[in-house]
């Protein structure tokens, strides 16, 4: 079946619910939820910044193949070898951000408005693909930058215990994160990534108050982490 590109869903994304505003971005209900979280740090200054309540949106999609991907006029991508399960992706423009086409299981209208709303010449979307247990729920805690480098932080947290999971089976959390800095897609180099065992209100009381706090991975390490994985 044919993906549908922003383009081509410009005018239906139209005129839809605004953004939900929540609290840290936290993944949970059915297998396919969205949030908006916002709020910023104060000013930052051009090309480097960071920001723990950025405005994201974000979906959670049970499927087996990345939901959301650049559409160059191949077919959608598949589940690589040895993949960590994490994608990242810098859309700095309107015209890469036309590009991008969705799964039909993909809740597609808030992130056409969330992009809509997007002023690409002082704003960023950084995309992010983070495969996650079914059983778990993550939330984003802080983004930084600099002209060369993106890092996200995000907490994890098992999901209530009258939500119906599969112990072992994962889903895709796939995020939208606005980055308030006109970057280049073209000299971001590195991404980082850590996931902790905590929410993000713990994570930073142990970050400020305890010695050694936080229970934090590299994106080098999602892979077969288990329990930790994202």
């Amino acid at each position: 079946m044919v993906p549908s590109t922003r383009r081509a869903l410009l005018h239906s994304a139209c005129g839809l619910a605004p953004l939900l505003a929540g609290c840290g971005g936290i993944l949970a209900g059915s297998d396919e939820s969205t949030r908006t979280v916002s709020g910023n740090d104060g000013s930052v200054s051009p090309g480097a910044g960071a920001e723990s309540d950025p405005d994201a949106v974000v979906t959670r999609v049970n499927t087996d193949r990345q939901p959301v991907w650049l559409d160059d006029g191949d077919s959608r991508p598949t589940e690589r070898p040895h993949s960590r399960g994490l994608e990242s992706e810098v859309i700095d423009t309107a015209g890469k951000a036309d590009r991008l086409a969705v799964a039909e299981d993909v809740d597609r209208s808030r992130i056409e408005a969330f992009l809509d709303e997007t002023d690409f010449e002082t704003e960023t979307v950084y995309l992010q693909s983070v495969v996650i247990e079914e059983c778990f729920r993550l939330s984003l805690c802080r983004v930084s930058w600099t002209t060369d480098k993106i890092s996200t932080d995000y907490g994890r947290v098992s999901r209530p215990y009258d939500e119906a999971c599969t112990a072992g089976n994962t889903v895709y959390a796939v995020w939208f994160i606005r980055i308030p800095d006109a970057l280049d897609a073209e000299d971001i180099s590195s991404y980082s990534s850590s996931i902790g065992g905590r929410g993000c209100d713990d994570r930073r009381v142990g970050a400020e108050g305890e010695s050694g706090g936080g229970s934090a991975q590299s994106s080098d390490r999602l892979a077969g982490a288990g329990g930790e994985q994202a």
